[in-house]
Formats: C-alpha cells, structure tokens, sequence
C-alpha cells in the first residue's frame, strides 16, 4: 500500500510542467495611501500589469541602493512586458521621512506608505529590507527576494524577461 502511494505520487509529479507554478502564491491585497493622499489598490493594478513591488526603509542603505537600479529595470522592460514598479516605504514617520530621500535619489515612481507595516508584514514577516516582489498579471508572486544580495536584480531581470 505504502509503496503504491509513493508510485502514485512520483508520477503525479513528473506529469506536472516543470515550474508550473509550483512557486507562484498569491499576492496579498494592498490598499495603501500615496503621496498625495490618494488611496491605491492591489486590485486598480492587477489584472492590468505586472508589478514589481519594493519595500524599503530611510535607514536601509542597500535599499537606497537598490531603488534606482529597479527604476531602470522598469524602463527597460516596462513597454514591452506590461511592467509597473511600486515602492511601499515601511518607516513609521512616513511620507514626511521617506519624501526627501525619493527626491535625493531621483525617484519619480509611485511610492506608498505602511506606516502600520501592517502590509509589510503579510509579505515580509519579520519585516527585513530591502524586500523585492515580482507579481504577474494573475495575482501570482511569481519572484522573491529579501534581504540585501548582489544577485538579486539579475535573477529578477531573469524573471522580468520570462514574463507574458
């Protein structure tokens, strides 16, 4: 009987596409305020892009880092791949912290704000950053990254390019 079960389901695993979506989980809903106070839903995106969504903080140095390269991953491949970038800033002060560093950095792209972190937490647990999500058209988180690590933008530029 054992061993049956084993068959069955070595099997029922080969007859599964290999990364058919074996890793895609669904994102968790978002409805966050942006800068000037508009209130932004998972829900206005989904469906209609791709989404890469960054979390970051004012004392996170490798997410300052990291935030102008993902701008460029946008330009890139934001036409051509039906791709958004939003930032989520989880700093407890808010917009009045977080403001002068997009400016600092030259960054024009939605930013919204998880004073609460209550967001962040559905994603990222024990709230490390920088924390990077790719979400397809589906709802699906089809890429992860967190924590700060040189191969990150490559393997999401991989998973950028691998998107319909």
């Amino acid at each position: 009987m054992h061993s049956r079960i084993v068959t069955t389901l070595f099997l029922a695993v080969l007859l599964i596409p290999a990364g058919a979506g074996l890793n895609a989980k669904p994102a968790p809903k978002f409805a966050l305020f942006n800068a000037e106070g508009k209130l932004v839903t998972s829900s206005a995106l989904v469906g209609k892009t791709n989404l890469i969504i960054s979390f970051w903080a004012t004392y996170c140095a490798p997410c300052k880092k990291e935030m102008p390269q993902l701008v460029e991953l946008e330009k890139k491949y934001g036409a051509a791949k039906k791709l958004s970038l939003v930032f989520i800033n989880i700093d407890k002060e808010g917009k009045e912290k977080a403001l002068p560093v997009l400016k600092e950095l030259g960054i024009a792209n939605e930013c919204l704000f998880d004073m609460y972190q209550l967001m962040a937490k559905k994603y990222i647990p024990d709230l490390k950053v920088p924390a990077v999500f790719l979400v397809d058209r589906r709802g699906q988180i089809v890429f992860q990254a967190v924590g700060e690590s040189a191969e990150t933008l490559a393997r999401l530029e991989k998973a950028v390019a691998g998107l319909r």
